[in-house]
């Protein structure tokens, strides 16, 4: 029989952090009501926090937590330019972009932007600690915080010198749909 440290352990091993009651089923090989009964056991002997309703981390990390609550999500927009050093300015809330229906954790700290299926892309999986977090390429951040207007014009362009000029011309054309000629002018 499994208890649940050997749950935690297993959990921990898989280099995931967040898991729902599914998820946590999956990595058992459970029925999804045993799996939430182990869910509400963790947070009690303390051994992960609850972060929602069915939803558990076994870690403390804002930016593990946030890619990996939603999916598929990435962090993008300021979040991302703090993450790869190209901003002094470290957001309060970290940032992230689904093609999901936009949401807000204001608990958590972490907003999710929708954006259409066809531009998500332009991230990489970062090892981080034991597990991992989704980032979104510097170009791709950019890219991501004009389309959604949390960029001004000035700051934008000013970010424009640390940027990879091909790649984010190939970000620019992979892209089609609504806001196209704006980027364009203002990128390229």
């Amino acid at each position: 029989m499994m208890g649940i440290y050997d749950i935690r352990d297993m959990a921990l091993r898989s280099r995931r952090a967040v898991y729902s009651a599914q998820q946590l089923a999956n990595l058992i090989g459970k029925p999804k009501p045993v799996a939430t009964v182990y869910l509400s056991r963790l947070v009690a002997k303390g051994l992960a926090k609850k972060l929602l309703r069915g939803r558990i981390t076994f870690v403390e990390d804002d930016h593990i937590i946030a890619s990996q609550l939603v999916e598929p999500a990435y962090i993008s927009l300021m979040s991302a330019l703090a993450f790869h050093n190209l901003v002094q300015q470290v957001p309060a809330r970290v940032e992230c972009v689904s093609p999901k229906n936009s949401r807000k954790y204001e608990k958590l700290g972490v907003i999710y932007h929708k954006i259409p299926a066809s531009f998500f892309y332009g991230y990489e999986r970062h090892w981080k600690g034991s597990s991992y977090v989704l980032v979104a390429d510097p170009e791709k951040a950019l890219l991501d915080a004009l389309y959604l207007n949390r960029i001004g014009e000035n700051a934008a362009k000013e970010l424009l010198g640390k940027m990879d000029r091909q790649r984010l011309a190939g970000y620019v054309r992979r892209f089609h749909g609504k806001g196209k000629k704006k980027l364009e002018r203002w990128l390229l």
